[in-house]
Order: C-alpha cells, then sequence, then structure tokens
C-alpha cells in the first residue's frame, strides 16, 4: 500500500513539473496566417511569406524583403500572454498568446519603439498541414509599389487615435484598434506633423522651399481646416502670413491654397536644364528638386534622365536628393531594374539602411525574374542585405 502511495505521489510531482503551458512555447518557428472572420488561412503568393523564429535568447524576423535579429533583453509573462522585451525601457516587444494550441495558432502583438502596436498571427512550422491554403490575390501578395514605405512619425490624438506620416509625404489614421479611418498622399509635398496641442490634424505641408502650417478638424465625413499659415522663403529671410480659408483635407492643393494669398507659382524657377547641368544639379537641395518634379513629371522621355541624375547626386554624397528623385522613378516605371539599386544606395547613404535592405531586395528580385546576370550585382547588395 505504501509503495502505491508514493508511486501516486513521484507522479503527482513529475505531472506538475511538466511545463504544458511553459512560457517556452514560444520558441521555434512561426509562419504568418491571415484572419479572415473566424478562419486562419495561409496565402500563397508564390514567395516566401513572414516567418518568426525563436532561437535560445534571439528574435529572427523574416520579411518579404527584409530580415531583422533582435536579442531578447527579458521576458515577462501573465495572463494576456508571455511579452518578450528587446530593450531594457520595455518599449519593444514581442507578445505571444495561444488562439488555439491544438492547431498551434497564435497570436503576436509587435511593439517597435514609439510606433503603434501591429498585430499578426502565425501558426508552428509544425502545424502548417492543419491550416487551409489558398491562392493569394493582388490584394493580398506584395506588388511592385510596395518598396522602400516606411514611417516617419506618428501622433497619439486626444480621443485615442493615431496619426502616422508615412514615405514623407502620404498620411494616415488609425484608431485603437488599427483600423484604418483615412488616408492621403500629397504629390510634390513633404509632410510633418506638429506635435502642438490640439484636437485637429496639426500638420506642415512643404513645396519647395515653402510651406503651410494647418489643423485639420473633423467635419462630416472630411476633415477641414478654416485657418492657414503661409511662410514663404524670401532672399531676406522668411515671410509668414496668416488667412482665414475654409481648405478640406481630401481636396488639399498646395498651389490652389497659396494663390489665396495672392502668390503664384513661377514655373520658370523649375526647370530640367538644372537636372541636365551638372554642375547646377549638384546644388539643387530637396525642395528645388521637389519644385522640378512637381513641374516636370517623371515620364517615358525623361526618365532615364531623372535616373541619371540621381546616379550623379549619389556620386557626390547628395543622398537625400537622389532619394527623392529615384521615389519618384520608380513609382512611374516599377519594374526599372537599375532604379532600385540607386535607390538602395541612396537609402543607405541617408542612414535609412532598413528601406535599403528592401530596395536590394527588390533588385535582387527584378535581376532574377528579368533573367539579367547576377555575376553584375554589386558585391555591396550581398553584404548589406545580411
Amino acid at each position: 500500500m505504501r509503495k502505491i502511495v508514493f508511486g501516486l505521489l513521484l507522479l503527482s510531482v513529475l505531472l506538475s513539473c511538466n511545463p504544458q503551458d511553459s512560457k517556452e512555447d514560444y520558441k521555434g518557428n512561426w509562419i504568418e496566417v491571415q484572419k479572415r472572420g473566424n478562419e486562419f488561412l495561409i496565402i500563397d503568393c508564390g514567395y516566401k511569406g513572414e516567418d518568426i523564429k525563436i532561437i535560445n535568447d534571439s528574435i529572427f524576423e523574416n520579411g518579404i524583403m527584409e530580415s531583422t535579429k533582435q536579442k531578447i533583453d527579458h521576458i515577462k509573462e501573465d495572463e494576456t500572454g508571455v511579452s518578450l522585451f528587446t530593450d531594457k525601457a520595455e518599449k519593444s516587444y514581442y507578445k505571444f498568446l495561444f488562439v488555439d494550441k491544438e492547431k498551434g495558432l497564435t497570436k503576436w502583438e509587435i511593439k517597435n519603439n514609439d510606433l503603434p502596436i501591429i498585430i499578426k498571427y502565425f501558426v508552428n512550422e509544425d502545424s502548417t498541414d492543419k491550416i487551409k491554403k489558398i491562392k493569394g490575390t493582388k490584394a493580398d501578395c506584395v506588388t511592385n509599389d510596395e518598396v522602400g514605405d516606411s514611417v516617419n512619425d506618428s501622433l497619439t490624438l486626444d480621443d485615442g487615435n493615431v496619426l502616422l506620416v508615412e514615405d514623407d509625404n502620404c498620411i494616415s489614421l488609425q484608431d485603437k484598434k488599427e483600423n484604418l479611418i483615412f488616408e492621403r498622399c500629397f504629390d510634390n509635398c513633404n509632410v510633418k506633423i506638429r506635435h502642438v496641442k490640439t484636437k485637429g490634424l496639426p500638420l506642415t505641408i512643404i513645396s519647395g522651399q515653402n510651406s503651410i502650417d494647418i489643423d485639420f478638424y473633423k467635419k462630416g465625413v472630411d476633415w477641414v481646416s478654416t485657418s492657414v499659415t503661409y511662410f514663404k522663403s524670401l532672399r531676406t529671410g522668411e515671410e509668414k502670413s496668416t488667412k482665414q480659408i475654409e481648405v478640406s483635407l481630401k481636396d488639399f492643393d498646395f498651389d490652389s491654397v497659396i494663390e489665396q494669398f495672392g502668390e503664384i507659382r513661377n514655373n520658370d524657377l523649375s526647370s530640367l536644364d538644372d537636372i541636365k547641368n551638372k554642375e547646377k544639379l549638384i546644388e539643387l537641395d530637396i525642395y528645388k528638386i521637389a519644385d522640378i518634379l512637381k513641374n516636370n513629371p517623371v515620364s517615358e522621355s525623361n526618365v532615364t534622365l531623372y535616373n541619371d541624375a540621381a546616379f550623379t547626386l549619389i556620386e557626390k554624397e547628395n543622398f537625400n536628393e537622389a532619394r527623392i528623385i529615384l521615389l519618384d522613378v520608380i513609382n512611374f516605371s516599377p519594374d526599372r531594374v537599375v532604379a532600385y539599386l540607386n535607390l538602395g544606395d541612396a537609402q543607405w547613404g541617408f542612414n535609412e539602411n532598413d528601406d535599403a535592405k528592401k530596395s536590394y531586395q527588390k533588385y535582387l528580385s527584378l535581376m532574377k525574374s528579368q533573367n539579367k546576370g547576377l555575376s553584375k550585382v554589386p558585391k555591396r547588395v550581398y553584404e548589406r542585405i545580411k
């Protein structure tokens, strides 16, 4: 009888030590899945999708066009999941939680410093046969246009919504659950967030050497401003003026707004001749280049001229100016192989290394798909995408 009791006690101890729900469950290789209603799907786009691999104290996140590696600083576990912090201040983390342990389905909450939280779903690599696979559509898969985009700035508003500036010229507004409320890109303008106390969207919109400070407030389905401050650049300094003008964010046009200040653009100041002349070219700042691009959009007749100009600017280490041109070039011609190489070089020189890796990856992808000799790929490309 004593032996039976002892055996039961020993079994009980062993079971209590078995980490069935151990916080080490996050280790392994996780393949991204998409949630469609109550169903989880693996989307086949013809290329390797995103995955997360946890080995020892390292997190490897492999995206479609870039990969990152981070060290786990410390780990915390509570009822909301297991948080793998990558910094001591706990501003960046990967939070792991099972959605369906039997199927190996998990929810990952990813936070990078002050950027909004990203929610993604993954399945354990060993359980992918339990998940339905479907052929991806254009809406599901990465296209040529999705290269080099990055979040430049963000601001959490009083109502909890988040205002984002992406790729220097696009804004988006997301709610607390990261659902998109509004988005707008500005042609040939740069956009910045003014971090001021307001119930609206505080923006500075820059065109050439001039800019506009404007706050947009919710009005029905649109965002509207009734006051505009215009900053005009002069040789003697900066001239500032404010007018009570009603402007819609949806229909905003820089030139139309400044016309109400009695300002008319002098297109003669923005000429392709400045791009053709190498001596003049290297003296141009990003504002003058933005003016030239606005008045002379990239087209079949000038795309080579713009690409060559960007190459010259890179040689002279004018990386930001080259980057501005090349983003327009690939937007017009998304299959132009050499433009992605040049864009990667410009972004790397401008310390946008993550974006540079995306552009280099796209360059390599196009080289392969267009059957171009990979022996021509510069050694620096392979070195920089490691």
